[in-house]
């Protein structure tokens, strides 16, 4: 059983479109889903676009949920169990749920009919992994020391027992999308880590990550990229091979992990520590950035859309009837990249913003490069926000950066400390949204617009170069 463990020329340009990553950002927003009641909730499953989710309760009902988790439906077809393990297909239409001392169960319709699946037989089922279209199902029996992987390749109909790998104390499983690939690790303090290319039929034991605590495994859509967490307590540890040779992760620290998972391509990870934060990174797990906004729980199991961006968690002891379902989202980021600020009083620049998107929007600005200057200060937030359907004016006078409100006045930002003895200087003026965007027009770049001009004479001088990156998809250039 697994353990609680981001020189203007004077001339108006044309526009430029300049092709640039869309811009990714380290902390969440997350929100308890008291919705579906707080209970022992052992394992989480999520749709490719983060809509549809699923949550298994021990000796309790499966959930599901069509909206990302703001509403859950109890799905009591399959009765009340003892729920270890569940996974879904890309759609959300396709889950697989599975019963400690029990039988595998499959649904078609996104959790309203179950079908009990006795062809594998009654066991541990520990955790199961699915290919994308839900075919190609794998599971592990954890069943002390005596437990084999099994796979299908027909929905859960039927189910092969794969000996190849042995039998002992199997804890986690993961597939590529296309199910060829498998990795599964062994919940023991002298277990290892074992992959599949075949579906299954032959197994690998990966011995150089070491012997350890496995608890919980997750991989990239094409099963090159893999993670792994040691709950012994242990660090994280990832492949870029399919497992063959494998990298310890110390930035995140050692700790009590319980759960990861993993976007589609890999680079962003999500893990949970049993008792401690959720902690997220975007860079293949090289480092890592503590959730604190989440809480300190008994974090059994996350989830994760294909694109990262949306996570889905269970608190599996936050009471004596067990904790919350929470989901955490990125909020709406657009970001100004304006290359020449100058100190001079006689080169101010204006630069007046809309907001026509449906959310308010925290503004910051952070000297990013300086002609003669050490930067230290970092990111700088107004007080004052760009509210949805609003116009504000930002002004960047010698070595102060400043927003207008017509209601408060004057706000100012001193950046002497940054650009003290420079000329010019460029920085990045970004706008997050307060809130999770729900509805209405989301804040992008096409919606939270700004026009820069420079200097004090009549006419004053169009800005041009900067661009603008926001969270959704789009780069534009001025």
């Amino acid at each position: 059983m697994k353990r609680y463990s981001f020189i203007v020329k004077y001339i108006v340009l044309s526009a430029l479109i300049v092709l640039l990553p869309v811009l990714s950002l380290a902390d969440f927003m997350w929100s308890a889903k008291t919705t579906s009641g707080s209970r022992n909730w052992y394992s989480i499953a999520s749709s490719s676009d983060g809509k549809r989710l699923a949550a298994v309760v021990r000796n309790g009902y499966i959930y599901t949920s069509t909206n990302s988790g703001a509403s859950w439906t109890a799905q009591t077809n399959a009765g009340s169990r003892n729920w270890y393990s569940i996974t879904s297909s890309s759609d959300g239409t396709k889950l697989t749920a599975g019963v400690w001392n029990g039988y595998i169960y499959t649904s078609a319709d996104s959790g309203a009919t179950w079908t009990e699946q006795t062809n594998a037989g009654s066991r541990d089922w520990n955790s199961i992994s699915s290919s994308s279209d839900g075919t190609k199902l794998a599971a592990v029996d954890e069943g002390g020391a005596i437990g084999y992987i099994y796979t299908s390749t027909d929905s859960g109909a039927t189910w092969t027992q794969r000996t190849s790998a042995g039998s002992t104390n199997w804890c986690s499983i993961t597939s590529s999308s296309d199910g060829t690939k498998l990795a599964t690790t062994v919940c023991s303090s002298s277990g290892y880590i074992y992959t599949s290319t075949d579906s299954g039929a032959t197994w690998d034991n990966q011995t150089s990550a070491g012997s350890r605590y496995w608890s919980s495994i997750a991989s990239s859509s094409d099963g090159t990229k893999l993670a792994a967490v040691d709950d012994s307590p242990g660090y994280i540890y990832t492949s870029t091979d399919s497992g063959a040779t494998w990298t310890e992760q110390t930035s995140a620290d050692s700790r009590y992990w319980q759960s990861i998972a993993s976007s589609s391509d890999g680079t962003k990870l999500a893990a949970g520590d049993l008792g401690g934060y959720i902690y997220t990174s975007t860079d293949s797990g090289v480092t890592w950035t503590e959730q604190t906004s989440a809480g300190s729980r008994g974090w059994y199991s996350i989830a994760s859309s294909s694109d990262g961006t949306k996570l889905a968690a269970v608190d599996e002891y936050g009471s004596e009837v067990g904790g919350y379902i929470y989901t955490g989202s990125q909020p709406s980021t657009v970001k100004y990249n304006l290359p020449y600020l100058h100190t001079n009083t006689n080169n101010v620049v204006y630069c007046v913003a809309t907001n026509l998107s449906s959310e308010d929007m925290n503004v910051s600005f952070t000297v990013e490069s300086a002609d003669n200057d050490t930067l230290s200060t970092g990111i700088q937030t107004f007080t004052n926000y760009l509210s949805s359907q609003t116009t504000r004016l930002f002004t960047f006078q010698e070595k102060t950066a400043s927003i207008y409100s017509p209601v408060t006045g004057t706000e100012s930002l001193d950046l002497s400390s940054d650009i003290a003895n420079s000329g010019s200087y460029g920085g990045s003026l970004t706008f997050v949204s307060t809130g999770v965007f729900s509805s209405g027009t989301q804040a992008s770049c096409s919606k939270i617009m700004i026009s820069c001009l420079q200097g004090y004479s009549e006419p004053r001088r169009p800005v041009t170069g900067y661009v603008c990156i926001d969270s959704v998809s789009t780069v534009i250039g001025h």
